[in-house]
């Protein structure tokens, strides 16, 4: 701000409020009504005049352009004299007007009103936020503090959002990779997932369910234990956006199904605790929710957002390309190929079935591609990997949730359920074959796309 800006005072409030952020308080000129303010603000070095704040004598005294922006707080009584005074000197001038009402008082021509209701929101609320958030990450890792050995377990084939939050975790808990190992108890599939771990430096191990036990305390993030197959012992601690299918068996636990990542819950514990963000770690956050919203526009909050824009100006973007574009072996491009030949569009509902694939997530990924049809509201893709079917569905999130009608559709024949615009199934050939019939890829094709448009009309 190049002009001395004009705070026009009934009282201490605008000074003190000023002066305590520091926001040009001393470059100000004020203007107040009692020599005991006057004396009282001029003693810290700023501008201070004296006069009747409904008289236009102690204006022309404080103006020099004409132009420079003038802030009032006085009570809504006075406010429409002390503003007109102000037009009459400088009627050019930009005026803002304190107010006590909420929403702010309206009916100043050319008068822009903040209320105290609005600065309560925007400041003292995320405080208040920030201050439950900090106390929460204390007593989480006060929990952890005398734990010789923490793993940090991710559900089987797991995404950038997973991936991030283990690190994130980490970081918050003061723990080097030894002390605080990331794992899974299957691998990481999709190749944007393994570019993500090669580039950033992130270390995830593949273990048997057998060795959880080896370890002192046992953090789960982006997943639940009811997503495991493997019986588990008890678990300290759970931080997940998912859904909670049936109730959460941790010490622990912080589920917020809606939130768009689990890296913005991690992203608010490192704020709250005044944690550096690296430019890896920032960039695993960010790629996180990215990968989860698909660019804030699946299932966000605030929070998302905030997290989204600050996350954004400390990532490495250089990294970031190299990750989203990573090589894609032929077969997967075979294998697309083959899904647009098999694709079949019913009432909105696109129906894929790929056959057999090398690899569970080329699922979720043909369905988001496929997503993007003329005409089509929603994807449903389903593939094969070593006797099992995985079904990946998308949807454009103004029609029903996916989660609900997936477990409805073949939550009988395995695990199914998801969010309102992803969701996905992973059921065993030989229950299908059990419980559904045929498992030629037309039969698969033609149940599932039954199964499915039965469920969307219950």
């Amino acid at each position: 701000m190049s002009m001395r800006p004009i705070f026009v005072c009934a009282d201490a409030l605008l000074w003190t409020l000023m002066s305590a952020a520091d926001a040009g308080s001393t470059r100000a000129t004020f203007i107040v009504e009692t020599p005991k303010l006057r004396a009282r603000i001029g003693r810290h070095g700023a501008r201070v005049i004296t006069g009747n704040l409904e008289g236009e004598g102690v204006y022309r005294r404080a103006f020099r352009s004409g132009l420079e922006p003038v802030l009032v707080a006085v009570p809504a009584a006075r406010r429409t004299r002390v503003v007109a005074a102000i037009r009459r000197v400088a009627p050019q001038a930009p005026v803002i007007s304190l107010s006590e009402e909420r929403p702010p008082a309206v009916g100043l021509p050319g008068v822009t009103s903040l209320s105290l209701g609005t600065i309560a929101d925007r400041v003292i609320e995320p405080a208040l936020e920030r201050a439950v958030v900090r106390a929460r990450a204390a007593g989480l890792r006060a929990h952890f503090e005398d734990a010789e050995r923490v793993l940090i377990l991710l559900q089987d084939d797991p995404d950038p959002d997973a991936i991030a939050s283990a690190l994130a975790l980490r970081v918050l808990l003061g723990r080097t990779k030894a002390a605080a190992p990331i794992a899974t108890f299957g691998a990481i599939t999709r190749p944007e997932n393994r570019a993500m771990t090669r580039i950033l430096e992130i270390d995830v191990e593949t273990i048997a369910p057998a060795a959880v036990a080896d370890y002192d305390r046992v953090a789960m993030v982006d997943a639940q234990p009811s997503f495991f197959e493997e019986p588990l012992p008890d678990i300290d601690l759970v931080i997940d956006h998912h859904p909670e299918d049936t109730p959460v068996r941790a010490r622990i636990k912080d589920v917020r199904p809606n939130y768009g990542a689990t890296s913005t819950i991690l992203w608010e514990y490192l704020r709250a605790v005044d944690a550096k963000f690296t430019p890896r770690l920032a960039t695993a956050l960010f790629y996180g929710i990215k990968a989860d919203t698909q660019y804030l526009e699946r299932g966000t909050v605030r929070a998302d957002m905030e997290a989204f824009a600050f996350l954004h100006a400390h990532a490495n973007h250089g990294a970031l390309r190299r990750i989203e574009r990573p090589e894609l072996p032929d077969a997967a491009l075979d294998a697309l190929a083959a899904a647009i030949e098999r694709r079949r569009l019913i009432d909105s509902v696109v129906f894929v079935h790929a056959g057999a694939i090398a690899y569970p997530e080329l699922v979720a990924q043909f369905a988001d591609f496929f997503l993007q049809a003329q005409g089509a509201e929603w994807s449903v893709v389903s593939g094969t990997v070593d006797g099992t079917l995985y079904v990946s569905v998308r949807n454009v999130g103004y029609v029903r949730a996916a989660g609900p009608v997936m477990r409805r559709a073949f939550g009988e024949l395995g695990g199914a359920g998801g969010h309102r615009t992803m969701a996905r199934a992973v059921i065993p050939l030989s229950e299908w074959r059990a419980r559904v019939g045929a498992t030629t890829d037309e039969a698969i094709q033609d149940a599932i796309a039954a199964r499915f448009l039965r469920a969307l009309e219950a």
